[in-house]
């Protein structure tokens, strides 16, 4: 320790941890709240937030190639701003990884699927079940992308479908009832359980399903992975408090 670091009280390994900030890019179509992913009362951590044009999000659903150059403005946005890593809250933009990675030269999280390889290792011969806003969209592209190595392991539900979730968050009516949310999505993958007793674990897809969580967690009683164990891990292993 040197003669000022006695002075101040601080050791030079305390002088070396300084506060990580993630850049989260969210969905700009619906108000966001605590708990959804990208609202920054949801991380224990300093946030910033940027959000998409809300008529971005039937391309966003499709990871349509065309909307790249808009998520790395906004990412680029946020590394001026000051984000050491960027996190983007949508599971269909999993096939930009690469490019994002590449192009901003800093850890980039496009998704919760980006913990799949790990999830599939986790639950050794067990399935996954995704559950996503549009099935659709969690195509071998985006399976490929998040690094999943074998796809019959995979289990996708959505709920596009006519229901609480379709008609908050993809009508972009506003997370007025989000208990109606919680229900529809605890019923989905109750059922989907039961046609398929080898699914070990739960993957959300879309960030506004961070909000049903706690709930698939206590009334399902499998592992449920989402944007917050994504982005606590992610964090963790950029800082450290001790």
């Amino acid at each position: 320790m040197t003669t000022r670091d006695a002075e101040t009280g601080v050791t030079p390994q305390a002088a070396l941890v300084t506060p990580r900030t993630m850049g989260v890019i969210g969905l700009g179509h619906i108000d966001m709240v605590p708990g959804a992913a990208a609202h920054p009362a949801t991380y224990a951590f300093p946030t910033i937030i940027r959000w998409l044009a809300p008529d971005l999000l039937e391309p966003a659903l499709r990871a349509d190639p065309q909307l790249y150059p808009i998520v790395l403005a906004q990412a680029r946005e946020l590394v001026t701003a000051g984000a050491d890593m960027v996190m983007t809250t949508c599971g269909y933009f999993t096939p930009y990884q690469r490019d994002l990675t590449r192009d901003l030269r800093i850890p980039v999280l496009t998704s919760a699927l980006t913990q799949l390889p790990s999830i599939q290792n986790l639950i050794g011969a067990g399935k996954v079940l995704i559950v996503a806003a549009n099935a659709t969209g969690v195509d071998s592209r985006c399976l490929t992308a998040a690094g999943a190595v074998d796809h019959d392991r995979i289990v996708v539900r959505g709920l596009e479908n006519p229901g609480p979730f379709q008609e908050q968050v993809l009508a972009a009516g506003g997370l007025h009832d989000i208990p109606a949310i919680i229900t529809q999505t605890v019923d989905l993958v109750r059922q989907a359980v039961t046609e398929d007793p080898d699914i070990s674990a739960v993957c959300l897809e879309c960030g506004d399903l961070t909000l049903t969580s706690e709930a698939l967690r206590e009334q399902i009683g499998l592992p449920t992975f989402d944007y917050v164990t994504a982005a606590d891990w992610f964090y963790a292993s950029t800082h450290s408090p001790r």
